[in-house]
């Protein structure tokens, strides 16, 4: 899997890496930016190996999100799932 982010803070990397693991294990990749005011938005794209019934729901992302960036200053400000869910 390759994850591509448009800021290079180690903060997110770190707070993600977990995160963007379990995807990777699915068949999904995760990219994120950052804006000027500190909201991350979270996207995640389904490989030609995505399990489709592993991917959560967009709520249920949104809280693994913030519960990782507890601490770091950032927030979610968007998640963005395949379209199927």
């Amino acid at each position: 899997m390759t994850t591509e982010q448009k800021t290079t803070d180690p903060a997110l990397e770190t707070a993600f890496a977990d995160t963007v693991t379990v995807l990777a294990r699915d068949g999904y990749a995760a990219t994120w930016e950052l804006d000027g005011e500190g909201a991350v938005t979270f996207r995640v794209a389904a490989t030609a190996d995505a399990c489709a019934d592993c991917l959560v729901p967009a709520p249920v992302m949104q809280a693994i999100l913030d519960s990782a960036l507890e601490g770091t200053g950032y927030r979610i400000g968007r998640v963005e799932l395949p379209a199927d869910h």
